[in-house]
């Protein structure tokens, strides 16, 4: 049977749009985005998502496979393909015409997964312009755009968000790395206290470094610069927690890493879509690199950090965090400055001196990088 039939079919037959939930549009159909769609079509969170890729046979797959799945898990969300080319001149008016109330992106040139396979050794930081390159591209079109959607970076987001938002527009927030140690650290201190995981609740200020010392088969006694603070009904229980952060933790930083930061994404979408504010944790906040523990709604978002935290303290220890992943400091404008090591392995990769990435050099270092590649 024709697989356009089956999909039209399967469409036809959709439940009626639920207009009390807001739209989603996940842009990006790589291996982060497909499972996003995937958790999401089973949380019931959205009346319609839209499943946009400029290889509408694509979409279609995608969507109708989702569909199937969260059908027989009881799920009918409205689920619509969308042929949608973010280089064709109708982008920005098709955008608008559909005005998702959220939109969800990852895109890259090159994903991390397949740097791995290829057993590049670079500092992670090396592989920026390869997200910068395309979400510069995505925001340019964006902003052509008459609908303004709550905007979700999913793309390197402690950094790509913060030089986005710092050169003009950008995403709302992104998704992963900061959420994604604290059931760990949940799981730890419950055991020890004897209570449920979700008594134990945690507050942590981390960029994107962080996860990868903890979330590890080799315990490290030295991590990236965070703060965390972690109590059950109101019982400061932080040193249980530190206990957690260096216990080993085998974690497979492979293509099944992207379910692990699908649910992240679904729990940031949950409370995001709240009527009233829930406490979460989300990283890439407008200009602010790293992550932090949030207050979110459909109002907004706001940070939720405790009484004898500054706000000045938890931006610091993100920007500290910075050099664990290669990068020396973001600027004002926008402006990323390698670490020594990130640089010196780009100069002997491109064969020239690259110290220094921005919004208006990415396009042309993410080429020579893939180039080099």
């Amino acid at each position: 049977m024709n697989k356009s039939f089956i999909y039209e079919t399967l469409s036809n037959q959709s439940q009626e749009t639920d207009m009390s939930k807001p739209s989603l549009m996940i842009l990006s159909l790589g291996e982060l985005g497909t499972n996003l769609l995937e958790a999401v079509s089973r949380a019931d969170l959205f009346g319609t998502i839209f499943v946009a890729s400029r290889d509408l046979t694509k979409a279609q797959e995608r969507a109708g496979n989702a569909m199937i799945g969260a059908g027989l898990e009881g799920h009918f969300p409205d689920i619509r393909a969308v042929e949608l080319d973010l280089n064709a001149t109708g982008f920005a008016r098709q955008f608008s015409d559909i005005a998702p109330d959220y939109l969800f992106s990852a895109p890259s040139l090159l994903p991390w997964w397949r740097l791995d396979a290829m057993e590049v050794q670079l500092p992670f930081a090396a592989c920026t312009s390869l997200h910068l390159a395309l979400m510069v591209d995505l925001r340019n079109r964006l902003s052509e755009a008459n609908h303004k959607a709550f905007w979700i970076g999913a793309s390197y987001p402690d950094v790509i968000n913060a030089v986005l938002n710092r050169t003009g527009f950008g995403p709302d927030c992104g998704i992963g790395n900061v959420q994604e140690p604290i059931p760990k650290i949940q799981r730890h201190v419950a055991t020890q206290m004897g209570c449920a995981p979700g008594q134990v609740e945690v507050r942590l200020v981390a960029q994107h470094a962080f996860e990868y010392y903890v979330l590890n088969a080799s315990a490290h006694d030295e991590l990236p610069p965070h703060l965390l603070q972690v109590t059950v009904d109101g019982q400061d229980v932080t040193h249980l927690a530190v206990q957690a952060l260096r216990q080993s933790f085998p974690f497979p930083y492979d293509l099944h890493f992207n379910r692990v930061t699908a649910s992240a994404g679904v729990q940031a979408l949950r409370a995001l879509t709240a009527d009233t504010p829930t406490a979460t944790h989300l990283p890439g906040l407008g200009s602010l690199i790293g992550g932090y523990p949030v207050l979110a709604s459909r109002e907004g978002i706001s940070l939720n950090l405790p009484p004898h935290w500054t706000k000045a303290q938890a931006i610091a220890a993100n920007e500290a965090s910075l050099e664990w992943d290669g990068i020396a400091g973001v600027d004002v404008d926008g402006t990323i400055h390698f670490a020594e090591q990130t640089a010196e392995s780009l100069r002997i990769l491109l064969g020239h001196p690259t110290e220094t990435l921005t919004t208006q050099t990415a396009a042309a270092q993410a080429k020579a990088l893939l180039a080099a590649l």
